[in-house]
């Protein structure tokens, strides 16, 4: 019994050291060629976002959440800074932001979150509308990270990868969130805008 009260407690120990936000140690995978599944949203202006409208783009995309105090930030900042990179390149990108906290991130509050980065809404969407529940799973099938909200409480632990996924809605590329190769991934994002 007692080997038993260490374990969870050097398990809670453990579980409180993760649950800072992000979990940016997870490990970027050199291969990817993951097929989304077919999931149900609603972006920053209350309109329906599925799967449906990042077929025939090429879109990166991102978890984050509003009230996060470490990675969210800066992720939310490289990716406007990439959007930008982008844009000056004349390249067609969407850009997507999977809120993990949905309960607390109504559209209104992504809306809030994305306009201090002063980004470009017409090519980014920010969406929510789904359980807990659903992200959690959705983010781990489909990305292969890990989204986890403490039962007790704290913020949300969550990958820090940007994900690039083709005109047919297959994940082909994961880049780091927080320290952005902005070159490596503008030449991926020309070569999947060619084929």
């Amino acid at each position: 019994m007692r080997n038993k009260s260490t374990f969870l407690g050097m398990l809670s120990v453990l579980l409180l050291i993760l649950s800072s936000c992000g979990f940016s140690s997870e490990k970027i995978p050199d291969q990817t060629n993951w097929k989304l599944e077919e999931f149900s949203a609603v972006n920053q202006d209350e309109k329906e976002y599925s799967l449906e409208d990042i077929k025939g783009n090429v879109t990166i995309a991102s978890f984050i959440f509003t009230s996060c105090t470490t990675v969210c930030s800066p992720m939310t900042a490289n990716m406007s800074k990439l959007q930008k990179k982008t844009e000056e390149e004349g390249l067609d990108v969407q850009y997507l932001s999977f809120s993990v906290d949905p309960e607390v991130d109504t559209p209104e509050v992504l809306k809030e979150f994305g306009s201090r980065f002063d980004i470009n809404y017409s090519n980014w969407n920010f969406v929510t509308g789904y359980t807990q529940q659903e992200i959690e799973a959705f983010g781990q099938k489909n990305f292969k990270t890990i989204v986890a909200k403490p039962k007790g409480g704290g913020e949300v632990v969550h990958g820090t990868s940007f994900y690039l996924i083709n005109q047919e809605g297959v994940i082909i590329k994961s880049f780091d969130g927080l320290d952005v190769p902005f070159e490596e991934v503008i030449e991926h994002v020309k070569i999947v805008n060619e084929n």
